[in-house]
């Protein structure tokens, strides 16, 4: 096969993906015989079936029971087999010799089947057997656990009776791991993170000089970072308390300024006795500090203007700290975490699947008596994104009503609680040009794309005007020659109007009078609009034409920089011309390049006396010459100017510059001397944590600021002579004895 013929042949299998099912609903889903026909089979799906999308397939099969993974395999049941079906599937399938079905049989599978336990082979009932007598075992030691908790608090006579009554505690702290074992996913970094907390005494004694086989041993601190609900907290208790350590937990709704961080933990670690705040407890009240302590710091992201300082005052703690620091964060790429990147390692959280969380949300099923079947976890462990606090809410919630759920019944549970992710707009940006949300086959409606728009009303728009032209358009996929380009224009113009359009709209919502209620219709003609028009195939990563970052961010910022400096510029000729800040840039600049900038490049140094002297006769500064060589354009352009001239002439303009006197036509406020000072004012309290106000910086007294500013010699514009030497006086003669 050419090259041009499987490029020929790839395009029209995208272009059929695209299309989706030639007779979307044509067939009806059968009824079968029972509740899970294909329980314990395995399905790959290739290619495009002719009635159902390849969406609505894989929820079918996973409805019924099936598991379905992307690629063949030897474990793989059937492969269901549809139009222009991926080549490397179909070698796959003839390697394994793996049995395939069409849209048809596929259907008849489901209406037919009954699995039972004597339509099970030997392997799949031995596997689902083990799983069922695991989520029992596991219920039991729960069941046992509470018991023996319950038993002593009561031969204990204390209060903490009530703590153990497990019927009122919410689903998230009841079936909070007890154990490592009982932790879903993420079990090599929770080894790490136990190893390096058993590893703390020889690292202390060796001043964290020895990294260790994971490189750990030399930090002071571990940031443990990843999505919420993911287990990072409740892996850094356990951790603490295997490696024999006490752990003191901080979190958002504690105190954690730098002034508590400084004075209540001393950067020595001697207490946490003053872990308060206007009157708020926190954890940590009135526990003394040991070498068998652990800080556990919560959400250090979410560190706030309540928290002014407090990372950097946490950063200062890191590098003194004689007990291990466990910090905790979403995103460790957050600005305000960047001074913690150096002092702390690293140790990302990712989020578990849904087989890994599968079996621990079962047994808590089970042992609340609520009848889930296994495909019904997977669905609310997708939905909820792999947030396993949201899914035990979600079964909680329904428990109060029901005691079973079906397929059916957790899509609706996942829609009431949608967890929307959190895009960046390039992943906005991507999802909005690509094939797929304005395809035939496509659920989402007008309001769901709007939505994408709020997830960043503010760049999303630049995010559009800056790539739409790099799809290649599905409404054009189809022509040829002339016909093609002609089509691709007319949406490109469609596209760019609704864009000029929705300019004028952002004109009305960010002007003098904020019409914010015009957002929606924003959204749809710089969002919506421009890419029913447009979308198709675009690269998200790497390629000229991947999605890119508005220039015209870049470009505003440079047009507001240069235009303060032109200002500048104007308004120091205008002692000598007429000008406005137009005829500035449009003529004079371009009158002075000649005099100012070209001897530079033509003479070098000689030169330099001469353009100082052209620069003084217009009261330009330094300054103002690198803002008329930024201005230049075309053959004057900055980066062909600047290479012509010699380092050694730039260096020596700007040394004679620095050492000659010069004309000033006005001196700004600032310049006159030193700011005066205001009266000195009296003891503040401390209300850090109330308002965001710095601490005054004591003041002199008004008698010597009066002397300060009587001071001439500390005005710039007054040059006082210095006192010319006097000759020397004559020698008294010696008196005579």
């Amino acid at each position: 096969m050419t090259a041009l013929t499987f490029a020929s042949s790839w395009a029209a299998a995208k272009a059929a993906k695209m299309a989706g099912p030639k007779a979307p609903g044509s067939k009806e889903i059968p009824e079968p015989q029972c509740a899970e026909p294909l329980a314990g089979l395995a399905f790959v799906f290739t290619g495009e079936l002719s009635s159902f999308s390849r969406e609505e397939a894989v929820e079918l099969a996973k409805r019924f029971g099936g598991r379905v993974t992307g690629q063949p395999s030897s474990k793989t049941s059937f492969v269901i087999l549809g139009d222009d079906a991926g080549p490397s599937k179909l070698a796959a399938i003839k390697k394994h010799n793996l049995k395939t079905l069409d849209e048809d049989e596929f259907l008849q599978l489901i209406a037919t089947r009954n699995p039972g336990d004597a339509g099970m082979d030997d392997k799949t009932r031995k596997k689902k057997e083990k799983e069922q007598e695991a989520i029992r075992q596991g219920a039991k030691e729960m069941e046992k656990r509470e018991k023996a908790a319950l038993k002593e608090a009561k031969t204990d006579g204390t209060s903490t009776a009530k703590a153990v009554d497990t019927s009122t505690q919410l689903w998230t702290v009841r079936y909070a791991p007890r154990t490592l074992r009982e932790i879903c996913g993420n079990k090599g970094q929770v080894e790490k993170l136990l190893q390096w907390l058993q590893d703390w005494p020889n690292n202390v004694k060796s001043g964290f000089k020895k990294p260790g086989k994971t490189g750990m041993n030399v930090f002071r601190a571990v940031m443990v970072t990843g999505p919420p609900g993911i287990g990072k907290t409740t892996s850094a208790h356990l951790c603490a308390k295997l490696a024999g350590f006490t752990p003191i937990e901080l979190n958002a709704s504690d105190a954690r300024s730098k002034k508590l961080v400084e004075n209540s933990t001393n950067i020595n670690n001697t207490s946490l006795d003053g872990w308060m705040g206007g009157g708020h407890k926190t954890n940590a009240v009135g526990v003394e500090i040991t070498d068998k302590s652990c800080l556990i710091m919560d959400e250090v992201d979410g560190m706030s203007a309540g928290d002014r300082g407090g990372v950097g005052a946490l950063n200062q703690l890191i590098k003194k700290t004689k007990i291990p620091i466990i910090c905790i964060a979403n995103d460790r790429q957050a600005q305000k975490l960047k001074p913690l990147m150096s002092t702390t390692f690293s140790l990302p959280f990712k989020k578990p699947d849904a087989q890994a969380v599968r079996s621990r949300i079962l047994t808590i099923a089970y042992k609340e008596k609520m009848k889930v079947p296994a495909n019904v976890v997977d669905q609310l462990v997708a939905g909820a994104q792999s947030d396993i606090r949201q899914v035990l809410n979600m079964l909680s919630t329904w428990r109060l009503s029901r005691a079973t759920m079906d397929f059916d019944d957790s899509k609706e549970l996942v829609k009431m609680n949608e967890k929307y992710a959190i895009m960046t707009p390039f992943n906005v940006t991507y999802k909005i040009l690509g094939p797929y949300l304005f395809s035939p086959t496509s659920r989402e409606t007008l309001g769901d794309k709007m939505e994408l728009y709020f997830h960043d009303h503010s760049f999303v728009p630049l995010f559009i005007q800056e790539n739409y032209l790099k799809t290649q358009p599905v409404r054009v996929r189809n022509l040829a020659g002339p016909e093609k380009d002609m089509k691709e224009l007319e949406i490109m113009e469609k596209a760019a109007s609704s864009i000029s359009d929705a300019d004028l709209v952002d004109g009305l919502i960010h002007g003098s009078q904020q019409h914010w209620s015009l957002m929606p219709l924003h959204s749809v003609l710089s969002t919506v609009r421009p890419a029913s028009f447009i979308y198709g195939n675009c690269q998200q990563y790497g390629g000229s034409q991947a999605i890119s970052f508005p220039q015209w961010l870049g470009q505003n910022s440079k047009r507001g920089k240069l235009t303060r400096q032109l200002n500048d510029v104007q308004v120091r000729m205008r002692l000598k011309v007429s000008g406005d800040k137009s005829e500035i840039r449009q003529s004079y600049i371009p009158a002075l390049f000649p005099v100012v900038v070209k001897p530079l490049m033509d003479l070098g140094a000689s030169a330099v006396d001469d353009v100082i002297d052209r620069m003084d006769d217009y009261y330009l500064s330094k300054e103002d010459w690198d803002t008329i060589v930024e201005l230049g354009v075309n053959q004057n352009k900055d980066d062909f100017v600047l290479k012509k001239i010699p380092a050694a002439t730039k260096t020596a303009l700007t040394r004679k510059y620095n050492l000659r006197e010069h004309p000033i036509p006005f001196h700004k406020a600032q310049d006159l001397g030193k700011v005066p000072k205001k009266i000195a004012a009296a003891e503040v309290p401390d209300l850090e944590e109330v308002f965001d106000v710095d601490d005054e910086v004591p003041e002199e007294s008004a008698e010597n600021n009066q002397e300060e500013d009587d001071d001439i010699s500390k005005d710039r514009l007054i040059q006082i002579s210095k006192p010319k030497k006097g000759k020397a006086a004559p020698a008294k003669a010696k008196g005579k004895t």
